[in-house]
């Protein structure tokens, strides 16, 4: 009997990473045993394979089908073996235009013509670099991403080269039916994330009359035609006791996923709203409070709070988020940063970087980035300023870092955050350093939250999950 992989799956390997099953319509791979992906390389049209259960059981999950002799699968199906690292995702900021004039984000419209703009055509490119190395899917950012004159012709392009368009990050602005429709052509299904700052303060955050109103109605059109949704939450001084009416607004109108983030005292935001920020004693203590009320509550939509705690309420449970390994088996190969080691980021100037969020702190301290206007993308996959630091494991920062080699919670933390530290860093000594300690994960342990945590929400199973 002759069988072919279908064609809504695909076969791949990279260097160090074998035995990947991608579905066109979905993001993440599914990983099968050495002696299954052998058959599924078989299953070619041109081996006569015996019947048996695996084989069965490829046919009951749709990823393979009896075929005549030299019934080939398609090109994209077709087994393919990188000769680079292994990197499912990219994240992509098409564009550093904002139609907004954010207090505390350096792509506000006021810097607008300081902001640069992938051209159609590089990005065509870029594009076709991401499917020749094997990357399935594209997270869409900005500035406003929806802001490029071309994103309806992007997202079309992201599945005419049968990879995934995974998030959309959004100030909703621009998001209508007309958007709704081009996904559910393309069979899409992005997690919409949109930015929410709190009841009453989402206008004074934004600097943009009719920015809350505008959040409020794409959060309910994505709830009605079955999109996940995100809300991104910046929270303050000026606005932290809204935060138990916001969390209730948004569950209530269908959001799936908030994530309440303390904005950054960066010059932007010193600037204009001084002395707003909280201080990391008050971000954990008053995150602790509203987490217990949370969970107490009776709500159902997840909650995270960065660098802090995961709510899954309806579950009767949370995770601590520092605490990247929970029961403290250390593991040296580890990289530093999953989110880092799992998706590229680029930035609208087309440099790769290991976080977009910090990109031009860092640049000022006068780290250098790989650039896919100079390099091409397989290149920097193998080597580079990239490559060093997402693919740094957690032995080689212990060597590095010494204060964290001798701390006896790295088994636990592993070094935190690798932009927290640069920041950290950069604040110390004026340099770059992406070894550094991170602040806030010392102070959570140092400081005794782990306990603290662990006391208050006692009535809840804690769970852990280094994937967050």
């Amino acid at each position: 009997m002759y069988y072919r992989v279908n064609e809504n799956y695909a076969l791949r390997a990279w260097k160090y990473v074998n035995n990947v099953v991608y579905n066109r319509y979905l993001p993440n791979p599914i990983r099968v045993d050495d002696d299954t992906f052998e058959l599924l390389k078989c299953c070619d049209g041109d081996h006569d394979l015996p019947e048996s259960e695996v084989l069965k059981n490829l046919m009951r999950q749709g990823i393979i089908s009896p075929c005549r002799q030299g019934g080939q699968p398609s090109g994209w199906s077709k087994y393919r073996k990188y000769d680079h690292r292994f990197m499912p995702g990219i994240n992509l900021m098409v564009t550093g235009k904002c139609n907004y004039n954010c207090r505390h984000c350096f792509n506000s419209s006021d810097n607008a013509d300081r902001m640069q703009e992938w051209d159609y055509d590089a990005l065509l490119d870029l594009l076709d670099q991401a499917s020749d190395c094997g990357v399935h899917t594209i997270t869409l950012t900005g500035g406003e991403p929806m802001l490029h004159p071309r994103f309806n012709d992007i997202v079309r392009a992201i599945y005419d080269r049968n990879m995934v368009l995974v998030r959309l990050l959004t100030n909703g602005h621009f998001l209508n039916e007309d958007t709704i429709s081009l996904f559910k052509e393309l069979k899409a299904s992005p997690q919409i994330i949109v930015s929410f700052d709190g009841v009453g303060h989402h206008d004074w955050m934004r600097r943009y009359p009719g920015a809350e109103e505008d959040a409020l109605r794409v959060f309910k059109l994505c709830a009605s035609s079955g999109f996940q949704t995100r809300a991104q939450t910046q929270v303050h001084r000026r606005n932290i006791d809204s935060m138990k009416a916001t969390l209730s607004l948004l569950e209530s109108i269908g959001v799936r996923i908030t994530r309440i983030i303390p904005t950054v005292p960066f010059p932007r935001w010193e600037k204009n709203a001084p002395g707003a920020s909280l201080s990391v004693e008050e971000y954990f203590d008053r995150m602790l409070d509203l987490a217990e009320w949370y969970l107490k509550d009776g709500h159902t939509m997840k909650a995270v709070m960065w660098h802090y705690l995961a709510l899954y309420p309806s579950e009767g449970r949370y995770i601590m988020i520092n605490d990247r390994i929970p029961d403290g088996k250390y593991h040296p190969t580890a990289p530093v940063c999953y989110h880092n080691r799992t998706k590229m980021e680029i930035t609208c100037e087309g440099k790769a970087v290991p976080c977009i969020q910090i990109s031009d702190y860092a640049a000022s301290l006068g780290q250098t980035y790989d650039s896919l206007k100079d390099r091409r993308l397989a290149d920097i996959l193998n080597d580079g300023e990239w490559k060093n630091a997402v693919c740094m494991n957690l032995h080689h920062l212990r060597k590095d870092n010494k204060e964290c080699d001798a701390c006896e919670w790295f088994n636990h933390c592993c070094g935190g955050c690798r932009a927290l530290a640069i920041v950290h860093a950069g604040k110390q000594s004026g340099k770059y350093d992406y070894t550094a300690p991170d602040p806030i994960a010392c102070h959570f342990f140092k400081g005794g939250w782990y306990d603290k945590v662990k006391e208050r929400l006692s009535d809840f199973v804690i769970q852990g999950d280094s994937s967050l």
